[in-house]
């Protein structure tokens, strides 16, 4: 999946998600960066939290860009983060896959619909996520 535009959509993904952290800390959420200067080596995202517990990753995964197509994605940590938070995500994303698929504590994780990233990504993206799957940690999480 990369290519000569990668670099120029990755640049536009990067604006994209500093402009969307906003959103979700006026919601209530605190946003904490997992940002890496080589973000084709690794990640470059944001995990959402409420009442400071992590409840959304939301970023750019290289591996996932690369093998499955999905330049943004979002996700959670299957082992790590608390029961409520990884149930409500496969209800929510009953075709959520777990990546890396042979790790020992792997993510589970969904690409989001590019189709959402097309237009007002920042306004379809945060009403998206905030009217759906994070509606459900405020205030009863």
């Amino acid at each position: 999946m990369f290519g000569v535009a990668s670099p120029t959509a990755a640049r536009r993904l990067f604006d994209f998600m500093e402009q969307i952290a906003p959103r979700f800390e006026a919601a209530g959420f605190d946003v904490e960066g997992i940002f890496h200067k080589r973000w084709t080596d690794g990640d470059y995202g944001m995990v959402l939290k409420c009442r400071s517990q992590p409840v959304l990753y939301l970023g750019i995964w290289s591996e996932l860009w690369r093998e499955r197509g999905h330049t943004m994605c979002i996700g959670v940590h299957r082992d790590q983060w608390a029961p409520v938070v990884v149930a409500r995500f496969q209800q929510r994303f009953p075709d959520c896959e777990t990546y890396p698929p042979r790790d020992a504590n792997p993510f589970l994780v969904k690409g989001v619909n590019p189709a959402l990233l097309l237009g007002d990504a920042v306004e379809e993206v945060s009403v998206w996520l905030l009217r759906g799957y994070l509606a459900g940690f405020k205030p009863g999480f």
